[in-house]
Protein backbone atom coordinates (compact mmCIF):
# COMPACT_ATOMS: atom_id res chain seq x y z
CA UNK A 1 0.00 0.00 0.00
CA UNK A 2 1.10 3.39 -0.76
CA UNK A 3 1.89 6.12 1.70
CA UNK A 4 -0.28 8.65 0.26
CA UNK A 5 -3.28 5.74 0.18
CA UNK A 6 -2.98 4.64 3.36
CA UNK A 7 -2.53 8.35 5.33
CA UNK A 8 -5.91 9.30 3.25
CA UNK A 9 -7.36 6.08 4.54
CA UNK A 10 -6.65 6.85 8.46
CA UNK A 11 -7.44 10.17 8.32
CA UNK A 12 -10.40 9.44 7.77
CA UNK A 13 -10.95 6.60 9.90
CA UNK A 14 -10.52 9.28 12.61
CA UNK A 15 -13.44 11.45 11.15
CA UNK A 16 -15.29 8.33 10.64
CA UNK A 17 -14.99 7.12 14.36
CA UNK A 18 -16.02 10.50 15.53
CA UNK A 19 -18.75 10.83 13.38
CA UNK A 20 -19.87 7.39 13.67
CA UNK A 21 -19.81 6.68 17.72
CA UNK A 22 -19.15 10.29 19.71
CA UNK A 23 -22.42 10.47 21.04
CA UNK A 24 -23.41 6.58 21.92
CA UNK A 25 -20.01 6.41 23.26
CA UNK A 26 -19.97 9.38 25.91
CA UNK A 27 -21.05 7.47 28.54
CA UNK A 28 -18.89 4.31 28.48
CA UNK A 29 -15.66 6.57 27.99
CA UNK A 30 -16.80 8.85 31.26
CA UNK A 31 -16.83 5.82 32.93
CA UNK A 32 -13.47 4.56 32.04
CA UNK A 33 -12.09 7.96 32.67
CA UNK A 34 -13.07 7.75 36.31
CA UNK A 35 -11.86 4.84 36.47
CA UNK A 36 -8.68 5.54 35.06
CA UNK A 37 -8.59 9.13 37.11
CA UNK A 38 -8.70 6.85 40.05
CA UNK A 39 -5.98 4.67 39.44
CA UNK A 40 -3.74 7.34 38.40
CA UNK A 41 -4.48 8.72 42.13
CA UNK A 42 -3.46 5.28 43.53
CA UNK A 43 -0.03 5.22 41.48
CA UNK A 44 0.28 9.07 42.87
CA UNK A 45 -0.06 8.01 46.37
CA UNK A 46 2.37 4.98 45.79
CA UNK A 47 5.18 7.16 43.73
CA UNK A 48 8.74 8.76 45.29
CA UNK A 49 9.91 12.26 43.52
CA UNK A 50 13.51 13.50 43.15
CA UNK A 51 13.94 16.48 44.73
CA UNK A 52 15.16 18.11 41.27
CA UNK A 53 11.91 17.81 39.91
CA UNK A 54 11.28 20.74 38.15
CA UNK A 55 7.33 20.25 36.32
CA UNK A 56 4.27 21.26 38.53
CA UNK A 57 1.64 18.81 39.42
CA UNK A 58 -1.42 21.16 38.91
CA UNK A 59 -3.77 18.31 38.50
CA UNK A 60 -4.24 14.56 37.64
CA UNK A 61 -4.54 15.89 34.17
CA UNK A 62 -1.10 16.24 34.44
CA UNK A 63 0.38 12.45 34.76
CA UNK A 64 -1.26 12.15 31.58
CA UNK A 65 1.13 13.55 29.07
CA UNK A 66 4.45 15.21 31.54
CA UNK A 67 6.87 11.96 32.68
CA UNK A 68 8.32 12.91 37.13
CA UNK A 69 10.61 9.99 37.08
CA UNK A 70 13.80 12.21 37.23
CA UNK A 71 17.45 11.49 38.66
CA UNK A 72 17.93 7.78 39.98
CA UNK A 73 13.87 7.97 41.30
CA UNK A 74 11.09 6.00 39.59
CA UNK A 75 7.71 7.90 39.77
CA UNK A 76 5.13 4.81 39.32
CA UNK A 77 2.42 7.82 38.38
CA UNK A 78 4.33 8.19 35.20
CA UNK A 79 2.39 4.62 34.36
CA UNK A 80 -0.61 6.75 34.04
CA UNK A 81 -1.17 7.20 30.52
CA UNK A 82 -0.28 2.96 30.20
CA UNK A 83 -2.90 2.67 32.30
CA UNK A 84 -5.05 5.06 30.21
CA UNK A 85 -4.28 3.02 27.19
CA UNK A 86 -5.28 -0.01 28.77
CA UNK A 87 -8.84 1.22 29.42
CA UNK A 88 -8.83 2.62 25.74
CA UNK A 89 -7.93 -0.99 24.36
CA UNK A 90 -10.84 -2.24 26.64
CA UNK A 91 -13.34 0.32 25.40
CA UNK A 92 -12.25 -0.94 21.62
CA UNK A 93 -12.99 -4.23 22.00
CA UNK A 94 -16.24 -3.42 23.42
CA UNK A 95 -16.69 -1.13 20.07
CA UNK A 96 -15.65 -3.39 18.10
CA UNK A 97 -17.56 -5.97 19.10
CA UNK A 98 -20.70 -3.44 19.24
CA UNK A 99 -20.04 -3.03 15.81
CA UNK A 100 -19.96 -6.47 14.70
CA UNK A 101 -23.03 -6.96 15.59
CA UNK A 102 -24.58 -4.14 14.91
CA UNK A 103 -25.39 -2.45 17.54
CA UNK A 104 -23.04 0.21 16.92
CA UNK A 105 -25.64 2.68 17.09
CA UNK A 106 -27.35 1.91 20.29
CA UNK A 107 -25.64 3.83 23.33
CA UNK A 108 -22.88 1.56 24.93
CA UNK A 109 -22.90 0.84 28.19
CA UNK A 110 -20.75 -1.50 30.97
CA UNK A 111 -23.19 -4.24 29.70
CA UNK A 112 -21.94 -3.91 26.63
CA UNK A 113 -18.41 -4.27 27.88
CA UNK A 114 -19.35 -7.31 29.72
CA UNK A 115 -20.44 -9.45 26.89
CA UNK A 116 -18.03 -8.08 24.67
CA UNK A 117 -14.69 -8.53 27.05
CA UNK A 118 -13.87 -12.38 26.76
CA UNK A 119 -11.47 -13.60 30.25
CA UNK A 120 -8.94 -14.41 27.58
CA UNK A 121 -8.93 -11.00 26.19
CA UNK A 122 -8.86 -9.20 29.56
CA UNK A 123 -5.77 -11.70 30.63
CA UNK A 124 -4.08 -10.65 27.37
CA UNK A 125 -4.58 -6.53 27.63
CA UNK A 126 -3.40 -7.38 31.80
CA UNK A 127 -0.35 -9.44 30.52
CA UNK A 128 0.51 -6.30 27.82
CA UNK A 129 0.26 -3.31 30.41
CA UNK A 130 2.48 -5.76 32.88
CA UNK A 131 5.04 -6.07 29.71
CA UNK A 132 4.45 -2.18 28.89
CA UNK A 133 5.00 -1.58 32.81
CA UNK A 134 8.29 -3.06 32.87
CA UNK A 135 9.34 -1.71 29.66
CA UNK A 136 8.90 1.75 30.59
CA UNK A 137 10.83 0.84 33.65
CA UNK A 138 14.10 -0.45 31.56
CA UNK A 139 14.01 2.54 29.29
CA UNK A 140 13.99 4.92 32.07
CA UNK A 141 17.01 2.82 33.59
CA UNK A 142 18.57 3.25 30.52
CA UNK A 143 17.41 7.42 29.85
CA UNK A 144 19.37 7.11 33.43
CA UNK A 145 22.11 5.47 32.88
CA UNK A 146 22.74 7.68 29.94
CA UNK A 147 22.62 10.68 31.88
CA UNK A 148 25.36 9.73 34.01
CA UNK A 149 27.40 7.39 32.18
CA UNK A 150 28.06 8.82 28.97
CA UNK A 151 31.14 10.86 28.46
CA UNK A 152 29.99 12.81 24.90
CA UNK A 153 26.80 15.26 25.42
CA UNK A 154 25.42 14.62 22.08
CA UNK A 155 25.44 10.63 23.17
CA UNK A 156 23.55 11.99 26.00
CA UNK A 157 21.35 14.52 25.11
CA UNK A 158 20.14 11.75 21.52
CA UNK A 159 19.77 8.75 24.08
CA UNK A 160 18.10 10.28 26.42
CA UNK A 161 15.33 11.78 23.91
CA UNK A 162 15.20 8.37 22.51
CA UNK A 163 14.30 6.77 26.11
CA UNK A 164 11.84 9.08 26.55
CA UNK A 165 9.94 9.16 22.62
CA UNK A 166 10.20 5.03 23.56
CA UNK A 167 8.72 5.28 26.83
CA UNK A 168 5.49 7.31 24.82
CA UNK A 169 5.47 4.83 22.05
CA UNK A 170 6.52 1.33 23.08
CA UNK A 171 3.04 0.67 25.19
CA UNK A 172 0.71 1.98 22.42
CA UNK A 173 2.08 -0.14 20.18
CA UNK A 174 2.54 -3.13 21.92
CA UNK A 175 -1.13 -2.63 22.74
CA UNK A 176 -2.04 -1.95 19.25
CA UNK A 177 -0.77 -5.32 18.49
CA UNK A 178 -2.57 -7.02 21.12
CA UNK A 179 -5.98 -5.11 19.68
CA UNK A 180 -5.15 -6.44 16.40
CA UNK A 181 -5.14 -10.38 17.12
CA UNK A 182 -7.95 -10.30 19.54
CA UNK A 183 -10.28 -8.42 16.83
CA UNK A 184 -9.16 -9.95 13.94
CA UNK A 185 -7.73 -12.99 14.66
CA UNK A 186 -5.28 -12.53 12.05
CA UNK A 187 -2.05 -14.82 11.51
CA UNK A 188 -0.91 -12.54 8.63
CA UNK A 189 2.41 -10.76 8.83
CA UNK A 190 3.08 -7.63 10.88
CA UNK A 191 6.30 -6.28 8.40
CA UNK A 192 8.18 -3.15 9.27
CA UNK A 193 6.28 -1.52 7.09
CA UNK A 194 3.51 -1.80 8.44
CA UNK A 195 4.64 -1.01 12.12
CA UNK A 196 6.28 2.05 10.38
CA UNK A 197 2.93 2.83 9.51
CA UNK A 198 1.56 2.47 12.49
CA UNK A 199 3.59 4.54 14.85
CA UNK A 200 3.08 6.98 12.13
CA UNK A 201 -0.70 6.95 13.08
CA UNK A 202 0.08 7.10 16.74
CA UNK A 203 2.12 9.98 16.51
CA UNK A 204 0.16 11.99 14.45
CA UNK A 205 -3.14 11.39 16.92
CA UNK A 206 -0.65 11.50 20.00
CA UNK A 207 0.75 14.88 18.73
CA UNK A 208 -2.55 16.36 17.93
CA UNK A 209 -4.23 15.09 21.73
CA UNK A 210 -1.31 16.84 23.11
CA UNK A 211 -2.04 19.85 21.54
CA UNK A 212 -5.86 19.79 21.74
CA UNK A 213 -4.94 18.56 25.81
CA UNK A 214 -2.68 21.99 26.70
CA UNK A 215 -4.80 23.79 24.91
CA UNK A 216 -7.82 23.40 26.79
CA UNK A 217 -6.14 23.29 29.62
CA UNK A 218 -4.87 26.53 29.50
CA UNK A 219 -7.45 28.23 27.53
CA UNK A 220 -10.40 27.18 28.70
CA UNK A 221 -9.92 25.41 32.09
CA UNK A 222 -7.90 28.27 32.83
CA UNK A 223 -10.29 30.54 32.01
CA UNK A 224 -13.29 29.09 33.96
CA UNK A 225 -10.88 28.57 37.22
CA UNK A 226 -8.95 32.07 37.11
CA UNK A 227 -11.17 32.64 40.65
CA UNK A 228 -9.68 29.87 42.38
CA UNK A 229 -7.21 30.80 44.28
CA UNK A 230 -6.30 27.78 46.86
CA UNK A 231 -4.21 25.02 45.03
CA UNK A 232 -5.88 22.34 46.30
CA UNK A 233 -9.47 23.65 45.12
CA UNK A 234 -8.10 24.21 41.20
CA UNK A 235 -6.45 20.64 41.94
CA UNK A 236 -9.80 19.69 42.49
CA UNK A 237 -11.89 21.41 39.59
CA UNK A 238 -9.36 20.92 36.88
CA UNK A 239 -9.22 17.31 37.25
CA UNK A 240 -13.37 17.41 37.42
CA UNK A 241 -13.12 19.49 34.21
CA UNK A 242 -10.78 16.82 32.59
CA UNK A 243 -12.63 13.81 33.26
CA UNK A 244 -14.89 14.86 29.55
CA UNK A 245 -11.55 15.68 28.02
CA UNK A 246 -9.92 12.61 28.61
CA UNK A 247 -13.13 10.83 27.69
CA UNK A 248 -12.85 12.74 24.20
CA UNK A 249 -9.81 11.06 23.61
CA UNK A 250 -10.56 7.27 23.57
CA UNK A 251 -12.04 7.36 20.45
CA UNK A 252 -9.39 9.12 18.47
CA UNK A 253 -7.04 5.93 20.04
CA UNK A 254 -9.05 3.78 18.99
CA UNK A 255 -8.61 4.44 14.98
CA UNK A 256 -4.96 5.10 15.56
CA UNK A 257 -4.14 1.52 17.51
CA UNK A 258 -6.21 -0.44 15.53
CA UNK A 259 -6.79 0.57 12.14
CA UNK A 260 -3.24 1.37 10.83
CA UNK A 261 -3.29 -2.72 10.73
CA UNK A 262 -6.45 -3.60 9.63
CA UNK A 263 -6.00 -0.79 6.49
CA UNK A 264 -2.83 -2.32 5.57
CA UNK A 265 -3.94 -6.19 5.62
CA UNK A 266 -3.44 -7.61 2.65
CA UNK A 267 -7.15 -8.63 1.86
CA UNK A 268 -7.92 -5.45 2.67
CA UNK A 269 -5.68 -4.07 -0.02
CA UNK A 270 -7.21 -6.40 -2.54
CA UNK A 271 -10.99 -6.14 -1.59
CA UNK A 272 -10.71 -1.82 -1.33
CA UNK A 273 -9.97 -0.57 -5.09
CA UNK A 274 -10.61 3.00 -4.38
CA UNK A 275 -9.60 4.14 -0.95
CA UNK A 276 -12.63 3.58 1.33
CA UNK A 277 -13.16 4.63 4.93
CA UNK A 278 -11.64 1.67 6.89
CA UNK A 279 -14.37 2.23 9.84
CA UNK A 280 -16.72 0.04 7.13
CA UNK A 281 -14.29 -2.66 7.62
CA UNK A 282 -15.07 -3.54 11.13
CA UNK A 283 -17.93 -5.75 9.93
CA UNK A 284 -15.60 -7.80 9.01
CA UNK A 285 -13.93 -8.49 12.59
Amino acid sequence: MKFTVFLQEQLNSFVDCYKKYSRQTVGITISFTIICFVCAALLLRLSDFDGSIQLRQISLLSYFFNRYSDGKTYAVVDLAKTVFIFFVALFSITLMHAVKNKTGQQELTFRHSFRALRMDDVITLIVVLLIAAVADYALFEAETYFSTGTASFNVYRYMRSTCFHLRIYVPLILFSIALWRISAGNKSRLTFKRILFLYIALWLFNEVAYEFFEWMRIHVFGLILMPVKEPESYYLFESILGVPLVASLFLGYYAAMLMPLIITEPTHIEDAGEPAAPVATTNNY
